[in-house]
């Protein structure tokens, strides 16, 4: 039987559509370029960032990333102003809590990188971005690491590590976003 990198994949994902706030697109691309990703910017409504920094196809295994439109942007405006006190406040706050707690039980979404090595060095550049002072500080932090054998490790079999962001998001904006960072263990021979 082959291996499954042998063989033609005729199913994957093709794309994620990401948004970011008006007039920071500059610091989308940089964030996907602290994750490792390769970012061409054209111009135009989106730019693109590719996850295999080598490859460079529209059609598979990329990120795009756009300005949130301006109705959407009202929408959260609006819940956010809402959100500012009373009991949208505090559920807004617990759910935050919980967000920031389990991020593996929240929506997110995963890329993998080649090595622990590759995967040590893009948390390094995470968390000296969001530093106070940093290029993106207090808008991307690492919130956990787990590592096979800790306490909510998924697996034995890949060190999972979650990257919170408001800078760009699949969904609300002001809601923020986890973006997992794998490194998968060698096969045990």
């Amino acid at each position: 039987m082959a291996a499954p990198e042998d063989n033609p994949v005729s199913r994957r994902i093709t794309h994620v559509e990401l948004l970011h706030r008006p007039g920071e697109r500059a610091q989308a691309r940089r964030l996907l370029e602290l994750l490792g990703c390769r970012v061409l910017d054209r111009g135009g409504h989106f730019f693109s960032a590719f996850v295999e920094p080598g490859v460079t196809d529209y059609r598979n295994n990329v990120l795009y990333a756009s300005e949130v439109t301006p109705q959407q942007w009202a929408f959260e405006q609006q819940l956010a102003a809402e959100a500012a006190a009373g009991p949208l406040a505090r559920a807004r706050s617990a759910w935050s809590a919980h967000m920031r707690a389990h991020p593996q039980y929240t929506y997110h979404f995963g890329l993998r990188l080649p090595s622990e090595e590759a995967l040590d060095a893009a948390l390094a550049r995470i968390e000296a971005a969001g530093r106070e002072g940093g290029e993106l500080a207090g808008r991307v932090e690492v919130v956990a690491v787990f590592r096979p054998g800790d306490p909510d490790a998924a697996t034995d079999t890949m060190v999972q590590a979650f990257v919170r962001t408001d800078v760009v998001v699949c969904g609300l904006v002001s809601l923020g976003q986890h973006i997992e960072l794998q490194w998968h263990l060698p096969p045990a021979t």
